[in-house]
């Protein structure tokens, strides 16, 4: 039964340590696709320049 308690702690500190990882990686997935739309709306912006100044 002590053995039972054991294993019950390490499970619970493992499923803490693991959501706290899942947790920080969704934040960082999160951050990386904003980031990324960013990215695609300022290249947007200078492909859309671009054509303009090569329209004249």
């Amino acid at each position: 039964m002590n053995l039972l308690k054991i294993y019950n702690i390490f499970s619970t500190i493992a499923i803490i340590v693991l959501s706290i990882g899942l947790y920080q990686t969704n934040k960082d997935y999160i951050k990386a696709k904003k980031e990324l739309k960013e990215t695609e709306e300022v290249l947007k912006q200078c492909s859309e320049h671009y054509y303009k100044v090569i329209g004249k």
